[in-house]
C-alpha cells in the first residue's frame, strides 16, 4: 500500500504508478482506497487522469518515502546475508599503524553501516595473529598473520632510533649498532602469549611497556632509547623533545604490515567492506619524514 501511495504521488496518476510497479491499475487503486478507508481521510484528489495529493497526502509522503527506503534496505540486507546479520566486527590493529588513518576508515564504514559496532584490539607482534587464529577477530593488521588468512600488503612503517636530549646517547656520534647494548632500550611487549621480540632489540637492559604511548613517553623522559614510528614522533623531533641517535648505519628500519581477513568471514558484506576500505585508503598513509610508504 505504501509503495502504491508513493508511486501515484511521484508519477501523478494511478495508470503510470501501475506501470512503474508492474501491477494492474485496479490493484493500485484498490490499495489506495483501502488506505483511505483505514485512515478515514482522502489521500488524493482525482482530476481527470491526474491525481493530486491532499494536505494529509503531502504530510505523509516524506515519511512514507523514508519508511519505504528503510524497508528496502532491510530486505536487501536480509537477502544478502541469508539470515546472518553482522552487528559487531572485531578488529586487531597493530599499535604502529597511524590512528588518524584508522579513524578515516571507520568514518567511511559508518556511512554505509551506521548500526554495526566495531571493537578494536590494539596489538603488537604476535598478538593480532593469535586473535585471528582463535577466531576472536574478523580483520587484523600486523606484520605476522596466519598463513590461511586472506592477506594483502597494507603499509610500510618507518621506525627511527631516537632518545631524549638528556639521554647519554644524544651526545654520542658515529655510533655502531653493537654499541647500543650499553644503553637501556624501551620496547613494547608482545601482546600475544608467544613472547616474540621485535627482532630489533639492541640492548640487554630493557624497559618493557604495553603501548606505543607509554614507549614514547618513556623515551621522551630519558628512561631509554627506542625505535619509534616516524609518523608519531615527527613533531617531537622538530621541537627537540627527541633527537635521532647518530648511528653509522641503519638509522631507520621498516615494519611491513599486512591486512588480513578471516576466510570464514570473507562472505560477510560488512567485513568485506571494512577490508576494502582499509585497502583502498592505504595511500593516505604518508610518513612525515619520508615519501609515501605504501
Amino acid at each position: 500500500m505504501w509503495r502504491a501511495f508513493i508511486a501515484i504521488a511521484e508519477q501523478g496518476s494511478a495508470m503510470k504508478a501501475a506501470q512503474k510497479l508492474n501491477k494492474s491499475q485496479s490493484a493500485v487503486c484498490h490499495s489506495i482506497k483501502k488506505m483511505e478507508s483505514l485512515l478515514g481521510h482522502s489521500l488524493f484528489i482525482v482530476e481527470g487522469r491526474k491525481s493530486t495529493l491532499t494536505d494529509l497526502g503531502h504530510s505523509l509522503l516524506p515519511r512514507a518515502q523514508s519508511l519505504h527506503n528503510n524497508a528496502t534496505q532491510i530486505e536487501a540486507l536480509a537477502s544478502k546475508y541469508q539470515g546472518q546479520l553482522m552487528t559487531e566486527i572485531n578488529v586487531a590493529v597493530d599499535v604502529l599503524l597511524p590512528f588518524d588513518f584508522i579513524q578515516s576508515v571507520f568514518e567511511r564504514f559508518y556511512q554505509a553501516y551506521p548500526m554495526v559496532s566495531i571493537r578494536v584490539f590494539e596489538t603488537s607482534l604476535s598478538g593480532a595473529g593469535q586473535l585471528m587464529e582463535s577466531g576472536s577477530v574478523s580483520l587484523a593488521i600486523a606484520g605476522r598473520l596466519p598463513k590461511e588468512t586472506v592477506l594483502e600488503p597494507l603499509a610500510e612503517i618507518e621506525l627511527l632510533c631516537v632518545c631524549a636530549p638528556s639521554f647519554p646517547l644524544a651526545t654520542e656520534t658515529q655510533v655502531f649498532q653493537p654499541e647500543l647494548k650499553r644503553y637501556r632500550q624501551v620496547v613494547i611487549r608482545d601482546s600475544g602469549n608467544q613472547n616474540v621480540d621485535s627482532g630489533w632489540l639492541g640492548s640487554h637492559q630493557r624497559l618493557t611497556v604495553s603501548s606505543l604511548t607509554a614507549a614514547m613517553a618513556s623515551v621522551e623522559q630519558g628512561l631509554g632509547f627506542g625505535w619509534l614510528p616516524a609518523h608519531s614522533i615527527a613533531d617531537k623531533l622538530e621541537d627537540g623533545d627527541l633527537v635521532p641517535v647518530d648511528l653509522t648505519k641503519g638509522k631507520s628500519r621498516v615494519v611491513r604490515l599486512q591486512l588480513g581477513m578471516s576466510p570464514d568471514q570473507a562472505h560477510v558484506g560488512e567485513v568485506n567492506t571494512l577490508f576494502e576500505l582499509f585497502s583502498n585508503l592505504k595511500t593516505m598513509m604518508v610518513s612525515p619524514l619520508s615519501p609515501a610508504l605504501v
